[in-house]
């Protein structure tokens, strides 16, 4: 399965050569050594995120957005916020709580530098205040997502919390995706539009949705601050981590 982002940009850049100027953006240089990364506003991230992000809208509670320039063309974006709600309990264990973060959006335009989200994510943790420790981020399935990108900046890969650490209490009944007009939204999605994810509301407003299966998502983890730092809040995992999963030929 190609990843859903990739497929996104091809249909934009498509898309973008039949407008009224052409291939604009084959006039701006692109050279990723010239491309600056910095905070950008929250508006200016959406407008990417909205456009080419899986999930295409914003986190609930947006901390920081940083933004990768070339020239002054914003190329891509990456939106890091609170960890989600119903997990933030469990990290007291691993001495995580008030030092994790979650990069929870991302992307890139069709026309921007192969290597840019490496060195967006790569530099913006770098701004990230000090206070913070560990990133962590998701990948999901649905989406076609393997973590290639985290794979690339030296993230570490445990695979779903849920479903492989014993200290993580299990949710309660079956994850689910939502198929509506084509588009697979997940349950945190719907909450976030409608607000609430009960299934008969969703119906309610889209009598046509069906409702699809979804297996947890899978965790990477990156460390920061000092050598000491790291080593310590890498082994509080360490137990947890596994080799990358690696996408199959045929869905290059």
């Amino acid at each position: 399965m190609k990843a859903h982002q990739r497929i996104v940009r091809e249909e934009k850049e498509i898309e973008d050569a039949h407008n009224v100027f052409g291939k604009w953006w084959e006039d701006i240089d692109t050279d990723i050594k010239k491309a600056v990364v910095k905070p950008i506003e929250r508006k200016q991230a959406q407008e990417v995120i909205e456009q080419y992000e899986w999930l295409g809208c914003m986190p609930a509670m947006v901390k920081y957005c940083f933004g990768i320039y070339f020239e002054n063309n914003l190329g891509g974006v990456v939106v890091y916020s609170h960890e989600y709600s119903e997990n933030l309990g469990h990290w007291d264990k691993y001495d995580y709580t008030g030092k994790m973060i979650l990069l929870s959006r991302g992307a890139c335009v069709h026309w921007a530098h192969p290597h840019s989200a490496s060195k967006l994510i790569t530099s913006s943790m770098k701004m990230l205040p000090a206070k913070y420790k560990v990133v962590t981020a998701t990948v999901d399935e649905l989406a076609g997502e393997i973590g290639t990108i985290y794979q690339a900046c030296n993230f570490h890969y445990i695979g779903s919390m849920r479903e492989n650490n014993p200290n993580v209490k299990n949710s309660k009944g079956d994850r689910f995706g939502v198929l509506i007009n084509g588009k697979l939204y997940g349950a945190r999605s719907i909450r976030q539009k409608i607000g609430t994810q009960r299934k008969a509301d969703i119906l309610a407003k889209w009598p046509n949705a069906k409702f699809v299966p979804q297996k947890a998502k899978k965790r990477y983890f990156y460390f920061l601050g000092n050598k000491k730092e790291r080593k310590y809040y890498k082994k509080q995992i360490e137990q947890f981590i596994k080799p990358y999963p690696k996408r199959s030929l045929e869905n290059v």
